[in-house]
């Protein structure tokens, strides 16, 4: 099943979903952080311009994302789920992919502007902006930056919950969203 339905979300939903939470959870989030500490310049350069990549790539997947949840049903709470939890869910979806948006291109812009576009090989991802400090700075130390512990929050929160559904409430909300195993 490729499409979502009342019930679960489909194939598409479910990789995009996880694929996203890999390259954010588990490759950009500690690269971001650890990527200043790394004493060899050259080997510094190269891991910076990989974050770089892989928040284009996160970007290009999160707008393919939008696209697809907006042309797709979403899946309904299960019933009795109250409204402040539903609103709750509504935002925090929001909330998510704004984030998973602004972020790679705030870092975008602000490398541009820094005179350091994203590149791959000779071809080079740069926008047309003027190179600026002011904005490379605005960009990073306002946005990207304070935007990376909003989105470690809300993802942390999203889990939170989702667990709160499987081990509390007991319901399929996570479920939902897990890959489906065949049984022979």
């Amino acid at each position: 099943m490729w499409k979502n339905s009342k019930e679960t979300y489909g194939s598409v939903s479910k990789f995009l979903h996880w694929l996203i939470f890999i390259l954010v959870v588990c490759i950009i989030l500690p690269l971001g952080y650890f990527m200043g500490d790394v004493a060899d310049k050259p080997l510094r350069s190269q891991l910076v311009n990989i974050h770089k990549l892989i928040g284009l790539v996160i970007l290009v997947l999160m707008l393919l994302r939008l696209i697809w949840a907006v042309n797709n049903i979403k899946p309904s709470l299960p019933a009795g789920t109250p409204t402040w939890q539903r609103w709750s869910e509504r935002w925090m979806h929001f909330l998510l992919y704004a984030a998973l948006i602004v972020m790679p291109v705030s870092g975008w812009v602000g490398s541009v502007a820094g005179g350091k576009s994203p590149h791959l090989g000779s071809i080079n991802f740069s926008l047309p902006l003027a190179h600026s400090k002011s904005l490379s700075d605005f960009a990073f130390d306002d946005i990207h930056i304070p935007l990376a512990v909003i989105i470690i929050i809300l993802v942390s929160i999203h889990a939170l919950a989702a667990f709160y559904h499987h081990f509390v409430k007991k319901d399929d909300v996570l479920r939902r969203m897990l890959p489906r195993i065949k049984k022979d």
